[in-house]
């Protein structure tokens, strides 16, 4: 899994970027690519923010058009299981 810098370094590389110092000076210095800090520079310059965005995974869309059709069919076959169909997934 990815994981978005710390606040501080952000606060720190923007900070370095807003008081002069060249974005491939600092991206060398911290050793962050250049194309992030432009989109950390561009973000704060409009938002006036360097909070990472929140990382929520897209929906997932239910397989499940007849609610009432899946419950029957669990109904049906309450009793069984990948084991009783003969599947070795439980089986190393």
């Amino acid at each position: 899994m990815v994981y978005p810098y710390s606040q501080d370094l952000r606060e720190r590389a923007l900070d370095l970027i807003i008081n002069g110092m060249s974005i491939s000076h600092v991206s060398r210095l911290l050793n962050i690519s250049r194309p992030t800090l432009h989109q950390w520079r561009d973000i704060y310059l409009t938002t006036g923010s360097t909070v990472p965005k929140a990382n929520v995974p897209p929906p997932q869309i239910s397989k499940i058009k007849d609610s009432e059709k899946f419950e029957k069919f669990v109904e049906d076959n309450h009793t069984q299981t990948h084991a009783s169909n003969g599947c070795k997934m439980g089986k190393l």
